[in-house]
């Protein structure tokens, strides 16, 4: 190979990173916890300590990013702290409008679609470009606070449409691609919640999934994620129920490895690990 061609070839490669790095830190079968309550700054109320959360089980903690960041309103801080013993992963809801959010009054009415069934929030119009504005806005705050990945939720409004919009799924893909590019500027990394119709139209740009009930009712998903452990990539698991015989269960298919978690709804408690 000319000597050219071959400097040409590595400057290219430096350039030019790969979209999936198969972080370690995510590899399947990792043990994990997430919790996702609020905090108060005094301490009340359904806090849970922060060593508490240093003790958590497994390496990867899932948490609230709002929560326990150190803000001019919430002076915790704590995420720094937690991410020198855990692989942090900070949660934010990047397809849903929350009105209790501290950036909540950013959100224009033009950005809203449908509100959600059983929740407070709206689901978002992804397209919007001050819907990735505060998102982008988000993911900054995320790596400012020493955050390592990012558990982007309610990006799967395609389905039924229960969004209120009539897109693609092209649309929802491209959204968590462009969530991807811009975690990777900020040197973070992104999981997959849920989502599982366009999972392997992203595997590529994602290092794991956080899957919601992949047991629940008579049609299993949990199988579906073999690409998912077949590229070396955790695929942590949320069951809402605590009969261990049931839930703790492996899949169908022996090539899922799944890291799963039992917990009661409101993701309030830690522990429950499989």
């Amino acid at each position: 190979m000319r000597p050219s061609l071959v400097l040409a070839l590595a400057t290219l490669a430096s350039a030019t990173p790969l979209a999936s790095r198969q972080d370690d830190r995510f590899k399947p079968g990792t043990v994990w916890d997430i919790v996702l309550q609020g905090k108060d700054d005094d301490d009340q109320g359904a806090t849970i300590p922060l060593e508490q959360l240093k003790a958590a089980a497994g390496t990867v903690l899932d948490i609230d990013l709002e929560d326990n960041d150190s803000t001019p309103e919430n002076t915790k801080g704590w995420i720094k702290e937690l991410a020198k013993t855990k692989t942090v992963v900070c949660y934010f809801s990047a397809g849903t409008y929350e009105p209790w959010r501290e950036d909540a009054g950013l959100f224009l009415p033009a950005d809203y679609g449908r509100k959600m069934e059983d929740w407070d929030e709206w689901w978002l119009d992804l397209k919007s470009a001050n819907v990735k504005s505060i998102m982008e806005a988000r993911i900054k705050r995320a790596a400012d606070a020493g955050c390592h990945a990012i558990d982007p939720d309610n990006i799967d409004g395609y389905v039924t449409h229960q969004d209120g919009y009539t897109y693609d799924n092209q649309v929802y893909i491209d959204y968590v691609r462009w969530l991807s590019a811009t975690a990777t500027q900020y040197n973070l990394v992104t999981g997959l919640k849920n989502a599982l119709e366009i999972s392997e139209n992203v595997l590529d740009v994602v290092e794991f999934a956080v899957n919601e009930q992949c047991h629940e009712g008579t049609t299993w998903d949990c199988p579906d994620y073999a690409p998912f452990t077949q590229a070396g990539k955790a695929v942590f698991n949320i069951e809402y129920h605590d009969d261990k015989n049931v839930y703790c269960k492996d899949p169908t298919d022996p090539t899922v490895n799944l890291s799963t978690v039992l917990k009661p709804l409101g993701l309030d408690v830690l522990g429950g690990q499989c």
